[in-house]
């Protein structure tokens, strides 16, 4: 099993899992859309008063959104250990989310049970992104993972045990 140590590495095994795109259009599970320019990226995001960690330029170059629910990811029971992605929210759409809720806040993934992880925007651009998942309602404070890369290692080292497991 190979150690994934670089958010690059932790993408590339995730795309492993993706399907390529039908020729006939039928939908085939998980999906990534396609990634985005780092030009396009800064136009899309020009009018949020703060702008984005290094890391979430690389997540959106990778690709702009998809479904990545079922994953072979551990079984309920472990998944305090290790991160999970449902849905990972289009460059546009976050936008439009970070822009409603007006806190310095850009959301990145969602959950079918309505939570929803995050970052932060920062005047002065950040290499690592700090990622909060909650539910909308309710605060914290602490980021459940000190930067993507971080979160990204734990859901594939998540899914290698379950493989391994298999």
């Amino acid at each position: 099993k190979r150690m994934i140590s670089t958010l690059n590495e932790a993408l590339e095994f995730i795309a492993n899992y993706v399907p390529p795109k039908s020729p006939d259009g039928r939908i085939a599970y998980p999906i990534l859309e396609d990634g985005l320019s780092y030009a396009e990226i800064k136009q899309k995001i020009k009018d949020l008063p703060f702008d984005l960690p290094t890391e979430v330029y690389e997540l959106y170059q990778w690709s702009d959104g998809g479904f990545l629910g079922n994953l072979p990811y551990p079984g309920r029971s472990d998944r305090g250990d290790y991160a999970k992605i449902d849905k990972f929210i289009s460059l546009d759409r976050a936008v439009r989310l970070a822009k409603d809720w007006g806190n310095g806040s850009f959301p990145l993934f969602e959950y079918e049970d309505g939570d929803i992880c995050f970052t932060v925007g920062s005047q002065v651009k950040q290499k690592a992104a700090p990622i909060f998942c909650r539910h909308k309602s309710s605060a914290s404070e602490q980021p459940k993972y000190d930067s993507l890369t971080t979160m990204m290692i734990k859901l594939v080292e998540g899914i290698q045990a379950e493989t391994s497991r298999r």
